[in-house]
Protein backbone atom coordinates (compact mmCIF):
# COMPACT_ATOMS: atom_id res chain seq x y z
CA UNK A 1 0.00 0.00 0.00
CA UNK A 2 1.38 3.47 -0.58
CA UNK A 3 1.99 6.49 1.31
CA UNK A 4 -1.11 7.93 -0.47
CA UNK A 5 -3.50 4.89 -0.03
CA UNK A 6 -2.52 5.19 3.67
CA UNK A 7 -3.55 8.41 4.13
CA UNK A 8 -6.70 8.10 2.45
CA UNK A 9 -7.63 5.28 4.15
CA UNK A 10 -6.15 6.90 7.73
CA UNK A 11 -8.10 10.02 7.26
CA UNK A 12 -11.38 9.72 5.15
CA UNK A 13 -13.16 12.60 5.66
CA UNK A 14 -10.38 14.46 4.66
CA UNK A 15 -11.11 15.75 1.12
CA UNK A 16 -8.59 15.89 -1.70
CA UNK A 17 -6.60 19.01 -1.85
CA UNK A 18 -6.36 18.65 2.08
CA UNK A 19 -4.45 15.13 1.68
CA UNK A 20 -2.38 16.29 -1.13
CA UNK A 21 -0.92 19.22 0.87
CA UNK A 22 -0.25 16.44 3.40
CA UNK A 23 1.34 14.29 1.18
CA UNK A 24 3.70 17.42 0.06
CA UNK A 25 4.86 18.96 3.32
CA UNK A 26 4.97 16.07 5.48
CA UNK A 27 7.23 13.67 6.68
CA UNK A 28 6.25 10.46 7.15
CA UNK A 29 8.40 7.58 9.51
CA UNK A 30 8.52 4.20 9.58
CA UNK A 31 8.82 3.80 13.74
CA UNK A 32 9.86 0.20 15.35
CA UNK A 33 8.68 -0.92 18.81
CA UNK A 34 10.34 1.61 21.34
CA UNK A 35 11.15 4.12 18.92
CA UNK A 36 10.60 7.46 20.72
CA UNK A 37 7.80 9.72 18.40
CA UNK A 38 8.61 12.49 20.46
CA UNK A 39 10.88 12.95 23.68
CA UNK A 40 9.84 14.68 26.98
CA UNK A 41 11.99 17.98 26.99
CA UNK A 42 11.47 18.51 23.37
CA UNK A 43 10.70 21.48 21.42
CA UNK A 44 7.80 20.66 19.38
CA UNK A 45 8.60 21.32 15.64
CA UNK A 46 5.60 19.00 14.30
CA UNK A 47 2.40 17.62 14.87
CA UNK A 48 2.48 13.99 14.89
CA UNK A 49 -0.40 11.87 13.52
CA UNK A 50 -0.80 8.22 13.72
CA UNK A 51 -1.11 6.09 9.83
CA UNK A 52 -0.61 3.11 11.12
CA UNK A 53 -0.12 0.69 14.67
CA UNK A 54 -0.28 2.53 17.88
CA UNK A 55 1.43 4.79 20.23
CA UNK A 56 1.83 4.92 23.91
CA UNK A 57 2.01 8.74 25.41
CA UNK A 58 3.40 8.73 29.21
CA UNK A 59 5.07 11.31 31.74
CA UNK A 60 8.04 10.76 33.76
CA UNK A 61 8.70 12.63 37.07
CA UNK A 62 12.37 11.84 39.05
CA UNK A 63 12.94 8.36 37.65
CA UNK A 64 8.98 7.52 37.93
CA UNK A 65 6.93 7.02 34.26
CA UNK A 66 3.33 7.35 34.12
CA UNK A 67 0.99 5.77 31.29
CA UNK A 68 -1.51 8.79 30.12
CA UNK A 69 -3.07 7.15 26.88
CA UNK A 70 -2.81 5.38 23.96
CA UNK A 71 -3.02 7.28 20.44
CA UNK A 72 -4.37 4.73 17.64
CA UNK A 73 -4.31 5.22 13.95
CA UNK A 74 -5.69 8.34 12.67
CA UNK A 75 -5.32 10.26 15.50
CA UNK A 76 -3.22 12.65 16.87
CA UNK A 77 -1.78 14.06 20.55
CA UNK A 78 -3.54 16.41 22.75
CA UNK A 79 -0.55 17.71 24.69
CA UNK A 80 1.46 18.06 20.71
CA UNK A 81 -1.71 20.16 20.01
CA UNK A 82 -1.38 22.51 22.93
CA UNK A 83 2.17 22.61 22.33
CA UNK A 84 2.06 24.18 18.87
CA UNK A 85 1.08 27.36 20.44
CA UNK A 86 3.81 27.95 22.65
CA UNK A 87 7.49 27.41 22.68
CA UNK A 88 7.64 25.46 25.77
CA UNK A 89 9.58 21.85 26.24
CA UNK A 90 7.21 19.41 26.01
CA UNK A 91 6.57 17.35 29.23
CA UNK A 92 5.30 13.75 28.31
CA UNK A 93 6.91 11.20 25.89
CA UNK A 94 5.26 8.86 22.96
CA UNK A 95 6.83 5.57 22.00
CA UNK A 96 5.87 3.44 19.44
CA UNK A 97 4.48 0.15 20.46
CA UNK A 98 5.46 -2.13 17.47
CA UNK A 99 5.81 -1.13 14.41
CA UNK A 100 4.31 2.41 13.45
CA UNK A 101 4.21 4.69 10.55
CA UNK A 102 3.40 8.17 11.69
CA UNK A 103 2.72 11.94 9.74
CA UNK A 104 4.73 15.02 10.69
CA UNK A 105 3.23 17.98 9.70
CA UNK A 106 5.45 20.78 10.31
CA UNK A 107 3.66 23.84 13.30
CA UNK A 108 3.02 26.67 10.74
CA UNK A 109 1.45 24.17 8.41
CA UNK A 110 -0.65 22.67 10.88
CA UNK A 111 -1.80 26.12 12.09
CA UNK A 112 -2.47 27.37 8.52
CA UNK A 113 -4.70 24.09 8.11
CA UNK A 114 -6.62 24.72 11.36
CA UNK A 115 -8.11 28.09 9.63
CA UNK A 116 -8.49 26.92 6.09
CA UNK A 117 -9.62 23.29 6.39
CA UNK A 118 -13.12 22.34 8.87
CA UNK A 119 -12.10 18.82 8.32
CA UNK A 120 -8.68 19.32 10.07
CA UNK A 121 -10.22 21.45 12.90
CA UNK A 122 -12.87 18.48 13.71
CA UNK A 123 -10.16 15.83 13.80
CA UNK A 124 -8.43 18.13 16.13
CA UNK A 125 -10.79 18.78 18.41
CA UNK A 126 -12.12 15.47 18.64
CA UNK A 127 -9.02 14.08 19.40
CA UNK A 128 -8.61 17.06 21.77
CA UNK A 129 -12.08 16.26 23.40
CA UNK A 130 -11.10 12.37 23.09
CA UNK A 131 -8.06 12.46 25.31
CA UNK A 132 -8.90 14.99 27.61
CA UNK A 133 -11.68 12.23 28.39
CA UNK A 134 -8.76 9.72 28.60
CA UNK A 135 -6.89 11.77 31.96
CA UNK A 136 -9.73 12.13 33.59
CA UNK A 137 -10.64 8.63 33.68
CA UNK A 138 -7.17 7.70 34.77
CA UNK A 139 -7.43 10.40 37.39
CA UNK A 140 -10.31 8.89 38.78
CA UNK A 141 -8.93 5.67 38.33
CA UNK A 142 -6.05 6.73 40.55
CA UNK A 143 -7.97 8.64 43.07
CA UNK A 144 -11.23 6.01 43.31
CA UNK A 145 -9.59 2.60 42.02
CA UNK A 146 -7.35 -0.51 43.68
CA UNK A 147 -4.64 -1.18 41.95
CA UNK A 148 -5.89 -4.63 40.95
CA UNK A 149 -8.83 -2.65 39.43
CA UNK A 150 -6.31 -0.17 37.42
CA UNK A 151 -4.50 -3.47 36.39
CA UNK A 152 -7.07 -5.57 34.79
CA UNK A 153 -8.45 -2.08 33.28
CA UNK A 154 -4.92 -1.43 31.65
CA UNK A 155 -4.97 -5.11 30.25
CA UNK A 156 -8.05 -4.75 28.83
CA UNK A 157 -7.05 -1.29 27.19
CA UNK A 158 -4.09 -2.47 25.78
CA UNK A 159 -5.75 -5.99 24.06
CA UNK A 160 -8.46 -2.99 22.96
CA UNK A 161 -5.59 -0.87 21.60
CA UNK A 162 -3.26 -3.57 20.23
CA UNK A 163 -6.17 -5.93 18.89
CA UNK A 164 -5.03 -9.17 20.30
CA UNK A 165 -6.03 -11.22 23.30
CA UNK A 166 -2.71 -11.99 23.84
CA UNK A 167 -0.16 -9.70 25.11
CA UNK A 168 3.72 -9.51 24.79
CA UNK A 169 4.15 -7.37 27.39
CA UNK A 170 6.74 -8.02 30.95
CA UNK A 171 5.30 -7.09 34.68
CA UNK A 172 8.05 -4.52 34.80
CA UNK A 173 6.84 -2.94 31.26
CA UNK A 174 3.42 -3.13 33.11
CA UNK A 175 4.54 -1.90 36.59
CA UNK A 176 5.95 1.36 34.83
CA UNK A 177 2.90 2.63 33.02
CA UNK A 178 0.99 2.07 36.29
CA UNK A 179 3.91 3.63 38.61
CA UNK A 180 4.05 1.00 40.96
CA UNK A 181 7.01 -1.93 41.07
CA UNK A 182 7.69 -5.15 39.74
CA UNK A 183 6.70 -7.19 42.21
CA UNK A 184 3.13 -5.50 43.41
CA UNK A 185 1.89 -6.13 39.47
CA UNK A 186 3.38 -9.96 39.85
CA UNK A 187 1.38 -10.30 43.05
CA UNK A 188 -0.93 -9.27 41.31
CA UNK A 189 -1.18 -10.82 38.11
CA UNK A 190 -0.87 -14.21 39.88
CA UNK A 191 -4.28 -13.41 41.77
CA UNK A 192 -6.06 -12.53 38.86
CA UNK A 193 -4.70 -15.63 36.90
CA UNK A 194 -6.18 -17.72 40.14
CA UNK A 195 -9.63 -15.47 39.34
CA UNK A 196 -9.53 -17.42 35.78
CA UNK A 197 -9.28 -14.21 33.77
CA UNK A 198 -5.91 -14.79 32.46
CA UNK A 199 -3.28 -17.13 31.85
CA UNK A 200 0.63 -16.20 32.06
CA UNK A 201 3.44 -17.96 30.08
CA UNK A 202 6.57 -16.50 30.42
CA UNK A 203 6.60 -13.00 28.92
CA UNK A 204 2.99 -13.47 27.37
CA UNK A 205 -0.35 -13.09 29.16
CA UNK A 206 -3.69 -14.21 27.51
CA UNK A 207 -6.78 -12.17 28.50
CA UNK A 208 -9.76 -15.26 29.01
CA UNK A 209 -12.48 -13.20 29.93
CA UNK A 210 -13.85 -10.85 27.01
CA UNK A 211 -15.33 -7.98 28.83
CA UNK A 212 -14.70 -5.05 26.65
Amino acid sequence: MTYTNILQKCLPDFGKELLSEMENFGIIKELQAHDFVVKQGQLIRYLPIVLEGYVKVYSEEDGTQFLLYYIQEGASCIFSFAHLFNEDPIDFSAVSEGKVIILHIPVEKAKEWLVRYPSFTNLIMNEFQKHYNDLQYTTKQIICYKLEDRLWDYLKTKAGVSGTYELAVSHQSIADDLGTTREVISRLMKKIELDGKLIQDHRKIKLLISDF
